[in-house]
């Protein structure tokens, strides 16, 4: 069963007498009319480069990018060497600096990594600073993701409102039409009352759809990093985008083949396999983990090296009174009494952690992968039903009404006739425009996961 809205969304084909016959109050339509001047494609970019620029988990990723960078440095380092001052055999009964053993003392001492120790950290440190990046490329492209989504999700919901417009204004000129057929007794007054209150029904509609643009509005704001009621323009899907969606005449509607079901041809998207494969060679969320465990890596062999022992170096200086002073020099290595309480669990961890991270890469590559498929298909199946709609629903949907209303007019046909087709179409003309939006949004979540462009 249709609802209010299918039945009077369909009826703007009345729209031009509309223009010269007036009637009942109408809604606003001011978003509608501002439509035709809507941001393109450069409206839109400007938005994105925004939201890449102030959305705070962009910086809260740039931030950690500097914190990993800054970590580099102190990795690579050794400690700070320890300075020591003091006094070396002094008599306890007898206090004093005459005897020949009792001296002044300082020195300095330097704990220094076995070979190769400090190379590692370091590597790890870099491969934690790739890691970094990556998520910063990830949260940037969410960005975007999140402006275009919120975006042609707006240009939907202006679409629809400029279509319900349009049908009041038309089910106003039609309910002046039936009034002068009932003045002269070709129509019942059922038919004016009907048109009437389908008018007055278009502005309930309007005010859900107002409603749902409201929300969409916050959404493309919270993306922006602005408050929610911030004005946002009329928007409309790119002209780049439609075209790769669908061709602009029914002529040029075009499909693989005459089988039922069959995918539109001239897809603008790669072959699936040849997505997937870029996915998994672009994406950085893969890239973030592959480096991550680049740097577990580096741990593992770090935590094999901590079994061989650092050294701790020492020099010191003794002053006697009186007598020539002392110089002393040590080293001194841990002895591995804990080894298998210690070094050994240390390794053990290392090595489970990095098997860890490899099992999560791969769950993620199975996971990029079948979303990768997921909104192929996705935009493949609206680029299907829109061919369909552009080159046989729309077509003949319009006719229908066509006739419906001809013969109406003519009195050939009842009122309800010429409300059910032209329900029908308008209902066909709303999901068409819910189709555009939803294979501009599937091509941006794509391009977010690829972590590219993907339309040729």
């Amino acid at each position: 069963m249709r609802t209010p809205l299918v039945r009077g969304l369909l009826l703007c084909v009345l729209a031009a007498p509309a223009a010269a016959q007036g009637g009942t109050d109408t809604i606003p339509t001011s978003a509608a009319a501002a439509s035709a001047s809507a941001p393109g494609p450069t409206g839109l970019d400007t938005l994105t480069a925004r939201a890449v620029a102030v959305h705070p988990a962009v910086r809260a990723a740039a931030a950690r990018v500097e914190a990993a960078r800054a970590r580099i440095a102190p990795a690579g380092s050794w400690e700070d060497p320890m300075l020591m001052a003091g006094l070396q055999n002094l008599p306890v009964s007898d206090p004093g600096f005459a005897g020949e053993m009792t001296m002044k003392m300082v020195g300095v001492g330097q704990r220094v990594p076995f070979p190769g120790k400090t190379r590692l950290r370091r590597s790890a440190a870099e491969r934690e600073l790739a890691a970094a990046e990556a998520a910063l490329d990830a949260a940037r492209l969410e960005a975007v993701q999140r402006v275009r989504d919120a975006y042609y999700e707006l240009a939907y919901l202006d679409r629809a409102l400029e279509v319900t417009a349009r049908s009041q204004q038309a089910l106003v000129a039609l309910a002046a039409t039936t009034q002068g057929r009932y003045a002269a007794g070709l129509a019942g007054q059922e038919d004016v009352l009907r048109a009437r209150v389908e008018a007055a029904r278009m502005a309930e509609e309007a005010a859900a759809l107002t409603e749902q643009r409201r929300t969409a509005q916050a959404r493309l704001n919270e993306a922006l990093d602005r408050p929610s009621e911030t004005p946002v323009p009329p928007a409309a899907v790119p002209e780049r985008i439609a075209r790769a969606a669908v061709a602009a005449s029914p002529a040029e509607v075009r499909f693989v083949s005459p089988a039922l079901g069959a995918r539109a041809a001239d897809s603008p998207l790669p072959q699936l396999r040849s997505l997937e494969e870029t996915a998994v060679a672009r994406s950085p969320v893969l890239r973030e983990r592959q480096a991550r465990i680049d740097a577990q890596a580096a741990r593992v062999e770090l935590a094999r090296r901590d079994r061989l022992p650092d050294f701790d170096v020492s020099l010191q200086y003794g002053q006697r009174d009186g007598m020539p002073d002392m110089l002393s020099a040590t080293v001194s290595v841990p002895l591995p009494v804990q080894r298998g309480r210690r070094q050994d669990a240390f390794l053990a961890e290392a090595r489970a952690d990095s098997a860890a991270l490899e099992a999560e890469r791969h769950a993620e590559r199975n996971r990029l992968r079948l979303e990768v498929a997921r909104l192929h298909s996705e935009a493949e199946r609206a680029r299907a039903q829109l061919a369909l709609y552009v080159g046989s629903i729309l077509p003949q949907g319009r006719a229908a009404v066509e006739s419906a209303t001809a013969n109406y007019r003519a009195g050939r046909a009842g009122f309800e006739g010429v409300l059910e087709s032209q329900g029908t179409l308008f209902s066909y003309e709303i999901a068409h425009a819910r189709l555009l939006s939803d294979f501009a949004r599937a091509v941006a979540e794509l391009e977010r996961v690829v972590g590219t462009e993907v339309l040729r």
